[in-house]
């Protein structure tokens, strides 16, 4: 078996540690079939900050370059991070331009930035996570044009909680919500092995049952990638995480191609 890591960033990603030639390097020898660039387009950031946009047409002819020097499917996707008063600039966006592969993730959550702000100060564990998946259900229910939900547990990777983990149990009412809207139009829900990693002393892990349940409403298409911004982390934990898919009832991994899913047994 012979997975593509969906979900990546290179040089065009201004916290990428990589370039797309040193990804392209470490394809060749970790055993994967091929890799999708997925590159930060968050537009209107809590704190201005534009770096972390980029121009798809230049990303897109590198890539074009480097299926001339590589004999490895190497696809052209961006992730879209979201926020509701953004979304009709986010679809004019990607309206214009043709990729592989489109992931909507939420990055921010009322204004702030989990990663820097003080999101976690004024909430406790119910409210942070909660507020997060709400969002995350406004955005993409009202953003159409995506192919797999990035991330839906980002939350969970710099809580100073000691439950670091969104739980089905805690939050079935919204998880439902999110994972019958996905199953019902298509959409993939991905595995995201950047958050299981050890962040703030603790690591972040997996709840199976959400993936249990959105097998239980229907859901078909699961996508692995690892979020890499260094060449070392390309398709970390794969293996062990397409166990864990398949023991919760998936037959298949997928990754998309011209935005239709492709799929590889496991």
């Amino acid at each position: 078996m012979k997975l593509i890591d969906s979900h990546t960033h290179c040089e065009f990603s201004p916290d990428s540690r990589m370039s797309m030639e040193q990804a392209l390097e470490k394809i060749k020898t970790a055993g994967l079939a091929g890799i999708i660039f997925t590159d930060h387009q968050d537009i209107n950031t809590p704190s201005g900050d534009k770096r972390f946009m980029f121009d798809p047409a230049i990303q897109q002819q590198k890539i074009d370059q480097m299926k001339e020097q590589y004999d490895i499917p190497i696809l052209k996707g961006i992730e879209i991070g979201l926020q509701p008063h953004t979304i009709e600039d986010a679809a004019a966006f990607v309206n214009g331009y043709r990729f592989d592969t489109i992931i909507a993730s939420v990055h921010f959550v009322d204004g702030i930035d989990p990663y820097h702000d003080h999101y976690y100060d004024i909430r406790d564990i119910k409210m942070a996570y909660g507020r997060y998946l709400e969002t995350i259900y406004y955005c993409i229910t009202k953003f159409a044009n995506f192919d797999v939900l990035g991330h839906y547990d980002y939350i969970t990777r710099y809580a100073p909680y000691r439950e670091r983990v969104i739980l089905y149990s805690r939050f079935k009412d919204i998880l439902d919500q999110i994972l019958t809207f996905l199953a019902r139009e298509g959409k993939a829900l991905e595995i995201n092995t950047n958050t299981y990693r050890e962040k703030n002393g603790a690591t972040p892990y997996l709840d199976v049952n959400v993936l249990k349940r959105f097998k239980e409403v229907g859901g078909e298409i699961v996508t692995l990638g690892s979020d890499a911004h260094d060449s070392w982390r390309i398709g970390e934990k794969f293996v062990q995480y397409s166990e864990i898919i398949k023991d919760c009832g998936f037959r298949y991994i997928a990754h998309f191609q011209n935005r239709e899913a492709q799929f590889t047994s496991i």
